[in-house]
């Protein structure tokens, strides 16, 4: 009978100790979920439509509208290389002016064309990798999609799949601006006649 007991006891114990640490673990996973951040979806909103409003004023080829969303210390990454020097404000609204001067019919199609010709998002921000940089704000608002518009010179049509990172300020605007995309696709090419 002493065996028996003495065997019980030990069980309770074992068992014990075993739930005890369940516990802990649950307890811990709770608390690290609790306290992992969340994405807030609503600034990342706020900036998506700004980025959209920005880039009708320029199909509209509105450059008062597209500076007034522009933060007075604007700084432009342009896409062609420059040795990664980084331009203004006045830099950037001249080049949006040439664009303006030399396109017609200027159209932004939101989003990354697919193999089988769907459309997949066109606006992303965050990062859960590299987990050393992972981020849930929308600190940097990354945009995918395809410009198209007619030469006005050369009545031809142009297009050029567009990528661009942009930034904003406390205020709202838009902070910094780095493009990415093939100059050469705006050139015209030349025709027989």
């Amino acid at each position: 009978m002493k065996k028996s007991l003495f065997q019980i006891l030990i069980m309770l114990a074992v068992l014990t100790a075993v739930s005890c640490k369940q516990a802990r673990t649950n307890e811990n996973t709770s608390l690290e979920t609790e306290m992992e951040p969340t994405a807030d979806h609503a600034d990342f909103n706020k900036k998506v439509e700004t980025i959209r409003a920005f880039f009708q004023a320029h199909a509209d080829e509105d450059i008062e509208a597209q500076e007034a969303m522009l933060a007075d210390t604007l700084k432009f990454s342009p896409p062609n290389y420059n040795g990664n020097k980084w331009v203004g404000k006045e830099e950037f609204l001249a080049a949006i002016k040439g664009y303006h001067d030399n396109f017609e019919n200027i159209r932004y199609h939101e989003g990354v064309v697919t193999a089988d010709n769907g459309t997949v998002g066109g606006f992303y921000s965050g990062s859960v990798y590299p987990k050393e940089t992972a981020e849930t704000k929308a600190n940097v608002i990354r945009t995918y999609g395809t410009w198209t518009a007619t030469h006005t010179e050369s009545g031809q049509e142009m297009g050029v799949k567009f990528f661009n990172l942009s930034t904003f300020n406390e205020d709202g605007k838009i902070a910094t601006l780095s493009d990415y995309f093939d100059l050469s696709s705006l050139v015209p090419k030349e025709t027989e006649n």
